[in-house]
């Protein structure tokens, strides 16, 4: 009977704004829960009854079907995957995921998916979930390198982890020396060195071989001279020959004999020069050349060239030693020309630098660096620690920033060391892609481990199991596990958590539309039994 039908029908209508009803509640009730994805009700009408076919004679006309539905039916109730809200909480633990993907966090036995990121450390190191499951990711190397895109596995921090020190490889200057400042006194040879062919001698000629050696040299023959500092004292500075020495080593014996400070012995275009490196007016003065022994040498004479003040730009850093010892570098550049400049580098504590002490870089007529852009130092620490080697890099190419020789202040500084003592891990931040960086006593951090993410190819297709947690089905699709930079758009902010994405405009205006549409299957039902009731009545 048609009644019958009506009455059905608004009992569909009842079940299916009934359950309607039952998912606006959910998602209201949800408004305030963390990673939260609303929920929507679709409907479909159920199957119809055909009453027979209606239209005109003849083969041509047209023909309609006459059909009746049963009701509606749930036809889904689908999710909202939609960018919730950010809300910070300042708490390093806690995660939003920006743009698509879910972590994945395990019981131990299954792997599930969750958008809401309240996580903790444990006791024992783990990172885990409100429930205890814990967070998967990806473990870091000894040398804080993640290869992602593997089988992920529980992140567990050692809070008890200790870096181990590290050795200054690298040291980094940048900035500029000024070009606009005098340079200091030159004592230099009237006449150079010479070989008997009339060439100026150079760093590798052999003493026996210079046109001023008057009678060769043999081993123990001493030469010396008398040199005045510029506090007015005397130092003698002496070589003492053995076979087949050269130009060079009776110039760094000289040189051994002199600080930094006091000046330094070069030679330039086969002349001798001795160069102050003191701030204002230079006293530096030779006497008394001698050569004790068999030997005779025709030492050149030396004059002043050039005096002035010093312009000078010290800077200084910590180097360390393979066992994490700290060590206080000091360099000094000093301008000996016009593009030129001395540098001499020592330790503050005595320290003795092997090689590589001093030199000289030079800089073209823009004023941009002509020379090595790298020098080279080896020093013997000391203390129980190996000898130990070091660049001092003239800028970085990296970053852009340049050493310089411009008209201006002096500016160049040390940058950067990469070396570093021992450190104990005392927190840990985790940034956008999810790595979890270790932060050490020492001011280093080290990556320890990357959280892994998960995407699905649908995520209507993902089961809820509860408490924010999903489960891939077939549904769903592939599933695509890796790191947060792996995936186009994805980041993860720590110190937040994503909001519900509920709109509760929404759902009040959803809750009235289905009250309204409730109370008019009900008025169906209440219709169709009243007009039932007249039919029963006419057999009186």
């Amino acid at each position: 009977m048609s009644l019958v039908k009506s009455l059905n029908s608004g009992v569909s209508g009842l079940r299916a704004f009934q359950t309607k009803m039952d998912v606006i509640g959910n998602n209201i009730a949800n408004v305030e829960t963390a990673g939260y994805k609303s929920s929507s009700v679709t409907f479909a009408e159920m199957m119809s009854e055909r009453l027979g076919r209606a239209g005109g004679g003849g083969d041509s006309s047209p023909q309609l079907s006459n059909q009746v539905g049963l009701g509606v039916r749930v036809s889904s109730i689908s999710r909202d995957f939609s960018q919730g809200a950010m809300q910070s909480t300042g708490r390093s633990t806690d995660l939003a995921i920006e743009g698509e993907g879910y972590f994945m966090v395990s019981d131990g036995g299954e792997n599930l998916m969750t958008r809401a990121g309240n996580f903790v450390f444990n006791k024992d190191g783990m990172l885990v979930d409100q429930a205890g499951r814990s967070v998967q990711g990806y473990i870091a190397d000894s040398a804080g390198n993640i290869l992602g895109g593997g089988t992920a596995e529980d992140v567990r921090i050692d809070f008890e982890n200790v870096l181990p020190p590290k050795k200054t490889d690298n040291v980094t200057l940048a900035g500029n020396l000024n070009a606009g400042t005098s340079v200091s006194k030159v004592l230099q040879a009237q006449s150079g060195f010479t070989t008997a062919t009339g060439d100026n001698a150079t760093a590798s000629t052999p003493i026996n071989d210079l046109s001023q050696t008057l009678t060769d040299l043999s081993a123990g023959d001493v030469i010396s001279f008398d040199v005045t500092l510029n506090d007015g004292t005397t130092a003698t500075i002496s070589h003492t020959y053995s076979a087949g020495d050269t130009v060079g080593d009776m110039i760094n014996s000289f040189n051994s004999g002199l600080t930094s400070a006091e000046g330094q012995l070069s030679l330039i275009d086969g002349m001798m020069n001795l160069r102050s490196a003191t701030m204002g007016d230079s006293e530096l003065d030779i006497s008394n050349v001698s050569v004790t022994g068999a030997g005779d040498i025709n030492f050149p004479g030396l004059q002043t060239i050039q005096e002035g003040q010093t312009n000078t730009q010290t800077m200084s850093t910590t180097v360390y030693d393979d066992l994490g010892q700290a060590h206080s570098l000091m360099l000094e550049f000093t301008q000996v020309g016009t593009n030129e400049w001395q540098y001499d580098a020592r330790f503050l504590d005595g320290e003795t630098i092997t090689s590589g002490a001093s030199g000289t870089v030079t800089f073209d007529e823009l004023g941009q660096l002509s020379s090595d852009d790298m020098l080279n130092m080896t020093f013997d620490p000391g203390r129980g620690a190996s000898t130990s080697s070091f660049s001092v890099n003239l800028g970085d190419s990296q970053t852009g920033t340049r050493f310089t020789q411009y008209a201006g202040s002096n500016s160049a500084k040390v940058i950067s060391q990469d070396g570093y003592t021992q450190g104990q891990l005392i927190d840990v931040a985790i940034d956008g892609a999810g790595q979890v960086q270790g932060i050490y006593d020492n001011g280093n951090s080290t990556v320890l481990a990357q959280l892994a993410l998960a995407q699905v190819q649908n995520q209507n297709g993902l089961e809820m199991v509860g408490s924010g947690l999903f489960r891939a089905t077939s549904a769903a699709g592939e599933m695509f596990v890796n790191t947060a930079d792996s995936f186009a758009g994805t980041a993860i902010n720590s110190g937040s958590l994503e909001g519900s994405n509920v709109d509760l405009a929404k759902e009040f205006t959803n809750m009235i539309t289905s009250q309204r549409a409730y109370q008019s299957n009900a008025r169906v039902i209440t219709t169709s039994d009243e007009m039932l009731t007249e039919a029963v009545n006419l057999k009186r």
